[in-house]
Parts: structure tokens; sequence; C-alpha cells
């Protein structure tokens, strides 16, 4: 489990802006969507954020990408997936439904995917 405080600046500057005040972060951790590209993953007490910094191109400018940001009460289905790949890594696919939508977070932790269900199930 990652610490807010340990994120990108520009990343925590990305969630600040989306949350609001009354929000309390309660779980940081990293996805990987790629080997050197991971999917910033913040729950707060009322949703789930997931960042990630892109590059433009070839040029030496970056933005942060919001993957997903989702209410709680947008939530209708979360399920935990391990592959063999997973498992051999300590790892899983959390996937969240959303009105038929499916948001895709991968190579999570196992630990902090159970953390975050838990989480998501609670509110």
């Amino acid at each position: 489990m990652a610490d807010f405080h340990r994120l990108p600046s520009r990343i925590q500057e990305a969630a600040q802006a989306e949350l609001s005040v009354d929000e309390q972060i309660r779980l940081c951790t990293l996805g990987r969507s790629s080997l050197l590209a991971p999917d910033f993953v913040v729950i707060t007490s009322r949703r789930v954020l997931v960042l990630e910094e892109r590059q433009m191109g070839s040029l030496n400018a970056s933005y942060i990408n919001i993957r997903c940001n989702l209410l709680f009460s947008q939530i209708t289905g979360v399920k935990l997936d391990q592959s063999l790949k997973h498992r051999i890594f300590g790892q899983a696919a959390l996937e969240i439904e959303v009105n038929g939508d499916k948001y895709l977070i991968n190579n999570i932790s196992y630990r902090d995917a159970k953390h975050a269900m838990t989480l998501m199930a609670s509110c």
C-alpha cells in the first residue's frame, strides 16, 4: 500500500482537484497497465480514482490522465480475478462494473485489491 504523500506531486495535485473537501483517502496503491506506466489508484471514503501519467508523443511533455473517477453509489458490481500469472506474483485484476461498463485495474497487489473491495462494499 502506497502512502498518498509519497505519490508523485503531479498525481497528488490531480487527485486533490477531483476530491471534495469532506473526502478522506482510505487506500493508495499501484496497478500496472504497463511496466513503465503505473496506474495510481486512490480510494477515498466516497470514490475510486485511477490516474496515470502519459507522455505526449516524442516530446518531453507529459500530462495526467484520469482513467476512472467513480462514486461508490455508481458501482453496480466488483469482481476480483486472479490468473496463474497473478497468483505467481501475488497480484490480481479488479473489475468494477458501472451500468454495463467495466473498468479494469490490472496487476494490483492481491492484498490491496481485497482491501479495496471491502472499502467499496462498506459504503
